[in-house]
């Protein structure tokens, strides 16, 4: 697609890149899709490698190595991570910390300078490969979305044990798309009491999957989220709603940690800003947001996949509720159902 172009995504035959020194050639299995895909599609962001009028888009994904290197060989399962550090090597990316860069120069794979992962063959750096065991072959294109969970937990987590070292008992996850859904399990995995609020029925597959975790699936059609203020240790905030966003701040209960992980458009909201910001004084509340991931949380995220597969297993299977074939990608990216959690674009008949 031509980013900057709403709704330029097409489908073309490219040569099959060559690796160079540090790169390895990846045969993709899978790509998942996501709000950052259609939001590129639609022309809000995305910047194409330098040198390129296009960019091939996809950054989650599931591959197998096509070309072996010193640390992996030929075949073997691998997710690769998203960001790659800035060119001036800040002291974030030197550490291996290019999620939390200080220059905004980094680049990342189907999103800002480099091409995806949508493509039959994709190149990476050999140093931000992850490999998966073969029994997470069916769901492993979800590790990227789970580790924007795996690292605002883990942020929530050490910012409360700094402040006021007693263990959360109580969670809101705000939204049941996948980030949101993965966030419920994964807290559950820690076994904290979970309330995960969406709009669908209660009788939906995504209350249904809520629910399968031992989270409690709240409806905010039927009950509103004004009900809930002051209930939690945790709140996180993944639906991109603005007015959400804002009612978000208000659940928290004193000592409490508000996470944002969506991505807002930007709107003009009347709100009592000093309101907000006594309520976060006096509450000793903190509020933070949290963007992409690195390695560590990738890795972290194989084994908790690993832990949903055995608690649940069916959970992670029946969160990919449509599989497309690439000459099928208008379906894919534009059709979207009432009951989608998670897309993919399969590019082998069998994973």
């Amino acid at each position: 697609m031509s980013p900057g172009k709403a709704n330029s995504l097409r489908l073309t035959e490219l040569d099959i890149p060559k690796a160079e020194k540090g790169q390895v050639l990846l045969k993709v299995l899978r790509v998942g899709i996501c709000g950052t895909d259609r939001d590129i599609i639609e022309g809000f962001y995305g910047d194409a490698p330098h040198g390129y009028d296009y960019l091939v888009i996809g950054h989650e994904s599931l591959c197998r190595i096509e070309e072996a290197d010193n640390e992996f060989k030929r075949g073997d399962l691998v997710v690769p991570t998203v960001r790659r550090g800035c060119p001036e090597n800040c002291e974030a990316c030197r550490i291996g910390m290019s999620d939390m860069c200080l220059t905004g120069n980094y680049k990342e794979h189907g999103i800002k300078g480099l091409h995806g992962f949508g493509a039959e063959y994709a190149l990476t750096d050999s140093n931000y490969l992850v490999k998966l065991p073969e029994s997470l072959t069916d769901i492993g294109v979800l590790l990227e979305p789970l580790t924007i969970a795996e690292k605002g937990i883990k942020t929530a987590f050490n910012m409360q044990k700094s402040r006021f070292p007693v263990k959360p008992k109580m969670a809101l996850v705000l939204g049941a798309g996948p980030v949101g859904l993965l966030a419920t399990a994964l807290l559950r995995l820690y076994d904290i009491d979970v309330d995960t609020v969406a709009t669908r029925p209660d009788y939906s597959l995504k209350a249904n999957l809520v629910r399968q975790t031992g989270a409690t699936y709240i409806n905010s059609k039927e009950n509103p989220l004004s009900s809930l203020e002051g209930k939690y240790d945790l709140v996180f905030e993944l639906t991109g709603n603005v007015e959400v966003a804002m009612e978000a701040q208000k659940l928290a209960r004193a000592n409490g940690i508000v996470s944002f992980l969506g991505i807002y458009r930007h709107t003009l909201e009347s709100e009592d800003i000093g309101k907000i910001f006594t309520d976060l004084v006096l509450g000793n509340r903190v509020y933070f947001g949290s963007v992409n991931a690195n390695r560590h949380y990738f890795e972290d995220g194989v084994n908790h996949l690993l832990g949903m597969q055995e608690r649940w297993p069916s959970f992670l299977n029946r969160m990919i509720t449509r599989t497309f074939k690439p000459e099928d990608y208008s379906a894919a990216y534009f059709n979207k159902d009432e009951e989608e959690i998670k897309t993919v674009i399969s590019f082998t008949e069998s994973t």
